[in-house]
């Protein structure tokens, strides 16, 4: 059995290989899998703490979105980006 971290980067190498690192071209697919994945894991989750994983859905995918940009644009990044 996997830990967390080679687990999280074994999805992604599978992710990204499947779809040709493509995933403008795929993300439907891409999304049908991550919709899938997330679903397994709040029916294997108890009634509370689904609820506060699903409360704390948008923001998380909000934040995962501008740590992405932050890390997919190219050097050299403007200096208020800077961190």
């Amino acid at each position: 059995m996997m830990d967390a971290a080679d687990l999280t980067d074994f999805i992604f190498k599978a992710a990204l290989a499947g779809c040709g690192c493509d995933v403008k071209a795929h993300k439907k697919a891409l999304w049908d899998a991550a919709v899938t994945l997330l679903s397994d894991v709040l029916r294997h989750t108890d009634e509370i703490s689904r609820e506060r994983l699903l409360r704390g859905l948008v923001p998380e995918l909000r934040a995962s979105m501008d740590r992405l940009e932050h890390l997919l644009t190219p050097y050299p990044r403007p200096p208020q980006q800077v961190h």
